[in-house]
């Protein structure tokens, strides 16, 4: 899915530089997978990328961000894309179904 970063912070580049190589110092935060090393479970190149960990690209404190390699994006993304895909761009953005039955 493409990403319109005119809706992101105006400084994103330089945030997402900060949480993916001096705060995870280009490792994944949640499997450990090095940044343009082949991943350990699937063997592709990661390439880190930063996930709003609520799903609102507003809410860009520290805390709510995550330095993730492809695969734990995609699965972390995983049901606020379903429900994308279901309602519309702007539920699953405002995180209007977080925390609803998984």
């Amino acid at each position: 899915m493409p990403v319109d970063y005119k809706e992101y912070h105006p400084k994103w580049k330089r945030m997402s530089l900060f949480i993916r190589f001096y705060r995870a110092k280009s490792k994944c935060e949640r499997c450990g997978a090095e940044n343009y090393k082949p991943h350990p479970v699937t063997g592709s190149k990661v390439v880190l990328t930063v996930a709003h960990l609520d799903h609102d690209i507003k809410n860009n404190r520290f805390s709510n961000l995550a330095a993730l390699c492809q695969r734990c994006h995609f699965e972390h993304d995983r049901k606020d894309n379903l429900i994308r895909r279901k309602y519309g761009k702007r539920k699953g953005q405002l995180g209007l179904f977080n925390g609803v039955n998984e």
